[in-house]
């Protein structure tokens, strides 16, 4: 996010007639920034999720008599710093509209932050009330050489203007220093925000200072030194995603200065930074330098000479790709699923495993995959140098925990549990598609939303169940195999083989369970059964056997 702009009428001036001191009414514009760095990501969510979260904030807290208005910029156009529009007018405080408009807000474009200060400001000369903003910013102005100075003018051209200023995961030195002066040249208060709910904390204090409560600033009362910050340190650069576009924030960017080999291609490492802008002190000499984010990366040959700062500015040509998962049917955010980025052949470009991912890809066409257990989803994309953009995709999963008991009243089945899932066979005789298969006591399974024939059982036990799972349903289901466990011990050598009792019409009996190690146990249905001993292929016994659900039975058979 470069910035978010909260324009807001301080809210406690006093009118003064011969009877009583009256308060006034104080007037507001939220000015949101819809740049693409705003598809950047804190803590596990996009930055344009935390901040509509931190409006939240201001809305519930805002006074009822004060007026309020919704601003935003760069949601329109990847690369036009006029692009800012006022989208709800300013009036009696709307939090329904304010939210809509938010969560219908596609972060696209630049940061024009002086031109919406000096927009803001003119919208609201016209009252008599004080004016204040509020901006939240995590990264310099791209559209005016200077906004201190904007904000500067603006202060003396209205008395009542302040400008209250939250840096928001602000690592840049040149960034930060340049939104303390706002905040500073408009008699303001400034504010860090480190993450997420730093932001909510931060806005919350500084909309207090807008009502006029005192609220200590964590910029330095005066300027410091003009000096250079980053004197002594001769190889500075930062890159961006595009010709024209912002430069990035993203502190994960990787910077690596690298020896040439004999091949003339990158060699062994020489240095490796981490952040938004690279500043070292670097060794003279030709050297390749690699800046790499995401799935993205850049290698140029520099050479450094004594005495000289090199500064660079590195286009990845590429684009940042988000995404969010949600569950047909509840609407809830999709956990534990896995995303892959697949070129259109069909090669994979990355697989990652957050909930909300964050992909820099160069430019192309690909293939954004949401799974879950047998669940998945695809979409196919585009996108050119420069482009931010969120893909909503939504997945129809279920989930269902199955474990089973060896009858009605226990005991469970704590070893050797299997569970299956096939599809409903096509056709009669067939076996049905193959999904997973489970043995966790209690088996967890995240299936596409539709039928299936469900296998459970342990041993010998086996029951089929036909289930249908319905998305976002969360369901559990206890089976009673109403079996029991059989322990058969023999001489080693013997061959024990457990039938049905009865033979079938043409004299056959159906054998069930066949073991050549002379002692085992399963797991069989209740019922009857016959075991039968044999070795080298003649029969020694015949043993009539019961099983009762939730029993064991032991036999030596001779």
């Amino acid at each position: 996010m470069r910035s978010l702009l909260i324009a807001a009428a301080c809210a406690a001036g006093l009118l003064v007639t011969p009877a009583l001191a009256q308060p006034r009414a104080a007037d507001a514009i939220l000015i949101l920034d819809a740049s693409g760095s705003m598809w950047g990501q804190v803590e596990g969510q996009t930055k344009i999720v935390a901040a509509r979260k931190a409006v939240d904030t201001i809305l519930a807290r805002w006074k009822p008599g004060d007026r309020l208005g919704l601003m935003a910029y760069g949601h329109r156009s990847k690369g036009e710093c006029r692009d800012i529009e006022l989208i709800v007018p300013v009036g009696p405080v709307d939090a329904v509209a304010i939210k809509g408009a938010l969560q219908r807000l596609n972060p696209r474009g630049k940061t024009p932050i002086a031109a919406s200060l000096r927009e803001a400001a003119g919208i609201l000369k016209h009252t008599e009330n004080q004016a204040t903003v509020i901006l939240v910013s995590d990264g310099v102005e791209t559209c005016d050489p200077n906004p201190c100075a904007i904000a500067a003018d603006l202060k003396k051209a209205s008395i009542g203007f302040t400008a209250h200023v939250v840096g928001f995961d602000v690592t840049d030195p040149v960034a930060k220093a340049q939104l303390q002066c706002i905040a500073r040249a408009t008699g303001g208060v400034y504010l860090d925000a480190g993450n997420a709910a730093g932001l909510d904390s931060a806005m919350t204090r500084v909309a207090q200072a807008a009502q006029g409560q005192k609220i200590a600033s964590e910029a330095p009362a005066a300027a410091p030194r003009a000096r250079d910050p980053f004197e002594g340190r001769n190889l500075r650069a930062t890159a961006r995603l595009a010709e024209g576009s912002d430069p990035l924030t993203d502190r994960r960017i990787s910077w690596q200065l690298r020896e040439i080999n004999a091949e003339k291609a990158p060699g062994d490492i020489v240095i490796v930074e981490y952040g938004a802008r690279l500043a070292v002190k670097a060794p003279t000499g030709a050297f390749f330098i690699t800046v790499g984010l995401g799935e993205t990366s850049r290698s140029v040959p520099v050479t450094i000479e004594p005495g000289k700062t090199l500064t660079l500015d590195l286009v990845l040509d590429a684009a940042v790709v988000t995404s969010t998962g949600a569950v047909e049917g509840s609407g809830a955010r999709a956990e534990g699923v896995t995303w892959a980025v697949e070129r259109k052949d069909g090669e994979t470009v990355t697989t990652v495993y957050d909930a909300v991912p964050g992909f820099v890809l160069p430019a192309g066409d690909y293939v954004l995959k949401l799974s879950k257990g047998s669940a998945a989803a695809t979409k196919a994309f585009r996108v050119e140098a420069g482009d931010s953009i969120d893909l909503a995709m939504s997945l129809a999963v279920g989930r269902l925990a199955v474990d089973a008991l060896y009858a009605a009243a226990g005991p469970k089945v704590e070893e050797g549990l299997s569970v299956e899932f096939r599809h409903p066979p096509k056709a009669v005789g067939e076996d049905g598609e193959w999904v997973m298969t489970l043995y966790d006591p209690l088996s967890i399974a995240n299936l596409a939303a539709g039928p299936y024939d469900m296998i459970i059982g342990t041993g010998d036990a086996k029951k089929t169940i036909r289930i249908e799972i319905a998305s976002g349903q969360d369901r559990r289901l206890t089976v009673d195999l109403n079996a029991g466990v059989v322990a058969l011990t023999a001489t080693s050598g013997q061959r024990i083989e457990i039938g049905e009792t009865r033979k079938s019409i043409t004299g056959t009996r159906k054998i069930l369970v066949t073991n050549d190690d002379g002692a085992f146990q399963t797991a069989l249905p209740a019922g009857d059964y016959l075991a039968i001993l044999s070795q080298d292929g003649k029969i020694v016994s015949e043993t009539p056997l019961r099983v009762a659900a939730g029993e064991r039975v032991e036999l030596t058979l001779k």
